[in-house]
């Protein structure tokens, strides 16, 4: 099969132990829902499905789902596919129908591209979102998005809603979303250094009270208020009675 065109076959039967008898055939399960429409339960090759998916788009792959039996072909992306865990190999898929006139929510990647002036000056590009939800029509699905950030300058940034989408295709995103931000390195120190004297300053006062707090004669260091308490009002066993007197 070709790049977008997938074969597939109704299941005869259904559940665990179908399941690993289709497995040991070299087919996997497969179900096709949505639009609608009532759930499908299939069978499909998992070598022929890796071979119809783009290289390059992947899930966001338009699909023509070609059920033996039927005429007309069903139009799906690949919703879900799960694999072993050990080896990683295919035992599942699930497949979304989609109208061609209505929009589908996809992720693809984001691209940045060119160097900035504001890295050439030394600062640092920090990429936010490396992926980004736009909604779209099933056959306009971008392989990636690209955003040229060569005039983004030092201390700027680059928002959702300064991005230069191809025809039909929105961004899933609020516009003020920042997709990348270019910092200098000495306001990174700067902020840095702040903090850290924020911190330091938090525990000063505790430390110069108790820096300040002397203990009186003969009271222990460990309790300095209570040897203060004791020299004010007096230490009654430390004040013993005169020889032969009554206390």
């Amino acid at each position: 099969m070709e790049v977008g065109n997938l074969n597939a076959k109704l299941r005869p039967s259904i559940g665990t132990g179908a399941a690993r008898k289709l497995r040991q055939s070299s087919l996997i399960p497969a179900i096709c829902y949505g639009a609608g429409q009532d759930a499908v339960q299939l069978q499909i090759s998992p070598t022929e499905l890796v071979k119809a998916l783009d290289p390059k788009k992947g899930r966001n792959t338009l699909l023509k789902l070609h059920i033996e039996g039927r005429s007309t072909p069903e139009s799906v992306l690949l919703k879900d596919a799960q694999h072993t865990k050990l080896r990683g190999e295919l035992i599942h898929a699930d497949f979304l129908r989609v109208k061609m006139d209505k929009a589908v929510r996809v992720t693809v990647p984001l691209s940045l591209t060119g160097k900035s002036e504001g890295v050439k000056a030394g600062g640092i590009m920090h990429q936010v979102y490396r992926r980004i939800d736009l909604l779209v029509l099933p056959d306009r699905i971008p392989e990636q998005i690209e955003i040229d950030v060569t005039n983004l300058g030092m201390g700027q940034s680059i928002h959702v809603a300064e991005l230069k989408l191809p025809d039909g295709v929105k961004p899933a995103l609020p516009g003020t979303t920042t997709l990348c931000v270019v910092t200098a390195p000495k306001a990174e120190k700067e902020a840095t250094a702040a903090e850290g004297a924020a911190a330091t300053a938090e525990g000063a006062p505790a430390a110069d009270a108790a820096a300040g707090a002397k203990p009186a004669a003969g009271a222990k260091p460990a309790d300095a208020k209570a040897g203060d308490a004791k020299a004010a009002g007096g230490d009654k066993a430390a004040a013993k009675p005169a020889a032969g007197g009554k206390k």
